[in-house]
């Protein structure tokens, strides 16, 4: 008998941005493909967005993160950060866009996670989404 995994429970210290106290999210596949996901908080499941790899989009992404985040996050080598965006869906246009600008960033080693606003002013809030990436 065996028995299904246990989801990685993400950790976010400071909660979300509009949401101080979800403190605990999942990250589960949207599509089969996985493209994108959805990040939901454990405690309110209706509390859920969705966020895609950035490089899938926009390969030559290139954030930096602030030190100060390296530090909360535990970040001491870049292969330990994971970054993913948050997904917004115009509803009149249809189009999708990407929030370059404030990723959500995770430890993949202890799963503590947080969304963090880069300092690059350049980076946009909404960075359209092109079929084909």
């Amino acid at each position: 008998m065996s028995v299904p995994d246990e989801p990685r429970v993400l950790r976010f210290r400071d909660g979300i941005p509009g949401f101080p106290t979800a403190l605990r999210f999942v990250l589960s596949d949207l599509t089969d493909d996985g493209t994108f996901q959805l990040l939901t908080n454990v405690e309110d499941p209706s509390l859920a967005l969705v966020v895609a790899s950035p490089w899938l989009f926009f390969p030559d992404y290139t954030p930096e993160l602030p030190v100060g985040d390296q530090v909360v996050l535990g970040i001491d080598r870049p292969e330990e950060a994971v970054l993913f965006c948050t997904v917004i869906a115009d509803d009149e246009t249809e189009a999708l866009h990407l929030n370059l600008r404030a990723p959500f960033v995770l430890n993949a080693r202890t799963l503590a996670a947080r969304q963090v606003v880069l300092e690059d002013t350049g980076l946009p809030l909404r960075a359209t989404v092109t079929a084909g990436g």
